[in-house]
């Protein structure tokens, strides 16, 4: 029966050790809380030192002191809408940037590529105008010797109006395709230049961030 009672005292003990402990801690805590102190602008501009800090000004940044007065945190501004909309630029400049660094190392090495590209349209729109200058010749051939018929009074074999009719539906297909080759020229211009504007500006940026950094 006595080792009953001195287990049962033992237990007691234990558990008034653990609530003496978590009183402990929470007047520690509640002591610590009332010895932080916040410095902060209020809205006529003058620091407050307080034992807590209203929402609104929260936004504005404001420092964390000890008991001591020694400042332990510093909590910067929020940054402004326009800062935001900078802040969110540079990050979209430095994902296009990485992902041409992938494929280039150098604006002149975008450069270069837009040349070759220009060039192979170029060769193209080319081909194309010979073809074209070939159908308007063969189109005033067929309209001559149509004419010739009309002029003997004689009517105009249908054969050779089925030739005018497809040379002139080729022509206009071939006109369409240069329009296309034309436009597709600008195309590559214009994505070009703007690869070629995006890679200089991540380029900056990334400059920048590593001299900010060796500082």
């Amino acid at each position: 029966m006595r080792l009953n009672r001195c287990s049962r005292r033992s237990h007691s003990n234990t558990a008034l050790a653990c609530i003496a402990t978590t009183l402990l801690l929470l007047v520690s805590s509640s002591t610590y809380a009332q010895h932080v102190y916040y410095r902060y602008l209020n809205k006529d501009g003058v620091k407050v030192l307080n034992h807590s800090i209203p929402p609104e000004y929260t936004q504005s940044g404001y420092e964390v002191l000890n008991a001591s007065g020694q400042v332990v945190k510093v909590v910067p501004p929020a940054p402004s809408p326009d800062e935001v909309a900078k802040n969110a630029a540079e990050r979209e400049a430095r994902e296009i940037y990485a992902r041409l660094s992938r494929r280039y190392s150098s604006v002149e090495e975008i450069e270069s590529a837009k040349q070759r590209r220009l060039r192979n349209i170029n060769t193209n729109i080319s081909i194309l105008n010979g073809n074209i200058s070939g159908l308007q010749n063969a189109i005033q051939k067929i309209m001559s010797q149509a004419a010739e018929y009309e002029r003997r009074g004689a009517a105009v074999p249908e054969p050779l109006l089925q030739k005018l009719g497809d040379t002139r539906a080729e022509l206009k297909i071939a006109d369409e395709i240069l329009d296309i080759r034309k436009s597709e020229y600008q195309e590559v211009i214009d994505k070009y230049d703007i690869d070629i504007a995006a890679f200089g500006t991540g380029e900056a940026l990334e400059k920048a961030s590593k001299a900010e950094a060796q500082q």
